[in-house]
């Protein structure tokens, strides 16, 4: 069971503290809930409230061991490519939901790629594509920052020249 005062990632991939342990009747009779606040939300007020039952939909920020063994290992993660569009978005959320970092840095090194191999035909991402890739790396370089205790624009120019080709 997490603790209040924990930070850990919710199933959207969002960096959250843990705010509250709370019992609730939100008509399926009395649950306890954990009280999520999203760390980096512009809205302070936002609660996200997931019944302790259902915890394994959340997961322990990654340690800063984790974080720099998978950093040794963003080079050698071999990048994947749809060309159907539909098949791209049903398998690339499903490899995010996954929650792995190493699939979700799989991700963002698939999405770099493409937008490299794109500039030189001069074609760009979709706005789909480009919206997923934004958000996948807003939250685990968010995750990244809070565990390493770093400013996140610093987390964002170390990894994205550790991706880049």
């Amino acid at each position: 069971m997490y603790k209040v005062g924990q930070k850990i990632v919710n199933k959207s991939g969002k960096v959250c503290e843990i705010i509250a342990i709370e019992e609730k009747d939100y008509g399926a009779g009395i649950k306890t809930y954990y009280v999520l606040q999203p760390c980096f939300s512009s809205n302070e007020s936002m609660k996200i409230f997931v019944p302790t039952e259902k915890e394994d939909t959340l997961r322990d920020v990654m340690s800063k061991e984790q974080i720099e063994d998978l950093l040794t290992k963003i080079e050698d993660i071999e990048t994947i490519w749809y060309a159907n569009p539909k098949v791209r978005k049903t398998e690339f959320k499903e490899l995010y939901a996954s929650g792995d970092p190493i699939e979700i840095f799989r991700l963002i090194k698939s999405f770099e790629k493409k937008k490299v191999e794109f500039k030189d035909e001069k074609k760009t991402l979709s706005f789909t594509d480009e919206s997923f890739l934004k958000e996948i790396k807003r939250n685990i370089y968010n995750e990244i920052a809070v565990s390493l205790n770093k400013p996140i624009d610093e987390v964002e120019n170390f990894i994205d020249s550790k991706i880049l080709f």
